[in-house]
């Protein structure tokens, strides 16, 4: 089967992470992908929207369009231009798409929500899946400790938003007051401009330590490493880089919003604080204190949250699982 998926690889981000984890995994299955455009192909398959031009020649070929998508804009994201935001996609939906594949429950939820929900939809819901293999407890680690006794904390993103780093560096704050100042945070990932300011602002803070840019291949020696994982990105639709922490037996301390509690399965794999609404319309704000507290039962009951951490993994989040999925749809759609 030839699929063109029409998408711009870059060299961080959830999206850009799937596609490369699609791509390589159809081709071991014996199929084509292709991000540039060919007009030899069978499916063209949109992580989350693509030229029109390309949408009006599947049409006229006749040839089927399957829409992914995660999340959606909203106003306390991006401010009042969220419709706008959200149009092509909305258009997508309703006026191409032939099947429709969704991230998550949330995924879901937010595209009826501020898409509308379009009652003649098909559509199913595929979570992201990792190479286990790859991701695993097994395998090469990196000294991260300075001492026998001292506790790593991790986190690994593309940071475009306050709310991805600034209130995990608050709860440290406390958890050094409060509970124990023998750890170390590695924060690794780039920080776009409006940003960037953050490692500088925080480089008092010795228990700190900003790696920038770390090869996807060399995630994995981090997070065998490392004791929790942190992170309280605003209602993630599926991200990447939680389950590929969970496959490496890292559990998580994180929020209970967007898609998290359907992957953090009742108290398994780490401990999520709860917060109130939905960020929709103005930002949440989070219990720094409950944070601190999960985060230290987590340390104190680490081989548990380990080992459900990789079971979730496993029963949930294979990379041949996703693609399975995948590969029944584009057949039978």
């Amino acid at each position: 089967m030839k699929i063109f998926l029409p998408f711009a690889i870059k060299d961080v981000g959830g999206p850009s992470s799937f596609a490369k984890k699609f791509k390589e995994g159809m081709e071991r299955r014996g199929h084509e992908v292709f991000f540039e455009h060919q007009s030899d192909y069978d499916v063209i398959f949109l992580i989350v929207q693509a030229p029109f031009k390309y949408l009006f020649e599947a049409k006229i070929k006749n040839k089927k369009i399957i829409q992914r998508l995660d999340g959606v804009y909203y106003w306390s994201a991006v401010g009042p231009k969220y419709f706008l935001y959200n149009l092509k996609a909305k258009i997508i939906q309703y006026f191409f798409a032939d099947f429709t594949v969704y991230q998550s429950e949330y995924s879901k939820y937010t595209a009826e929500k501020f898409l509308k929900k379009n009652a003649g939809e098909k559509s199913t819901i595929i979570f992201n899946g990792v190479d286990l293999n790859i991701f695993s407890p097994k395998g090469e680690k990196n000294n991260l400790r300075d001492n026998h006794d001292q506790k790593i904390f991790f986190t690994v993103s593309a940071f475009r938003r306050e709310e991805q780093i600034i209130p995990l560096l608050e709860a440290l704050k406390i958890y050094y007051d409060k509970y124990n100042n023998n750890f170390k945070f590695i924060v690794a990932g780039t920080f776009t401009p409006n940003i960037e300011y953050i490692p500088k602002k925080y480089s008092y803070f010795k228990n700190i330590k900003f790696i920038g840019k770390i090869d996807n291949k060399e995630i994995p020696k981090y997070e065998r490493s490392a004791d929790v994982f942190l992170f309280t990105q605003i209602n993630p639709p599926c991200p990447n880089n939680i389950i590929e922490a969970l496959a490496c037996g890292l559990p998580i301390c994180g929020v209970a919003d967007g898609a998290m509690p359907e992957i953090i399965k009742n108290k398994k794999g780490g401990l999520l604080i709860t917060t109130s609404g939905n960020a929709f319309w103005k930002q949440r704000v989070l219990n720094l204190k409950d944070f601190t507290n999960n985060l230290n039962k987590i340390i104190l009951d680490k081989e548990y949250y380990s080992t459900t951490a990789r079971n979730i993994a496993e029963k949930h989040f294979s990379i041949d699982y996703m693609l399975d999925k995948y590969i029944n749809i584009l057949r039978n759609i």
